[in-house]
């Protein structure tokens, strides 16, 4: 399962009690788990803005989660996602979440959300 940043974010500030908690990991169940090489970027921001250590913090996930490089085909797919996805009436999908997407896609993986941007796309699991 590809997690979305915002499912990797929901991890890391909710408690292992909570029920958003326990939804993601029904919906990853065994699965692998991976995220994109620019996810990083976001997650550090965030941790920055959170006033966390992001270097613990990305350290701590690279252990869990497979990290998927950005090449080029990625970039391109991206774009294109990001296009479809507003020709369809999404018009908040930014060109991150296409690179997100064509990342799992890369790897033949679904992507795991709570980013109601990506409920039109076949191959993402959007959670509330």
């Amino acid at each position: 399962m590809f997690l979305d940043t915002t499912i990797v974010v929901e991890v890391l500030r909710s408690g292992r009690e909570s029920r958003r908690f326990r939804r993601i990991l029904e919906a990853i169940k065994d699965d692998p788990l991976f995220i994109s090489m620019l996810q990083l970027a976001e997650l550090s921001d965030w941790c920055l803005e959170n006033s966390i250590d992001p270097s613990d913090r990305i350290s701590r996930l690279k252990g869990i989660v497979g990290v998927v490089p950005l090449t080029e085909g990625i970039c391109l797919e991206g774009s294109k996602i990001k296009r479809g996805m507003r020709e369809h009436g999404v018009s908040k999908f930014s060109l991150l979440d296409g690179i997100i997407l064509a990342s799992a896609r890369s790897i033949d993986q679904k992507l795991l959300t709570s980013d109601s941007d990506f409920r039109k796309a076949e191959d993402a699991v959007v959670i509330g």
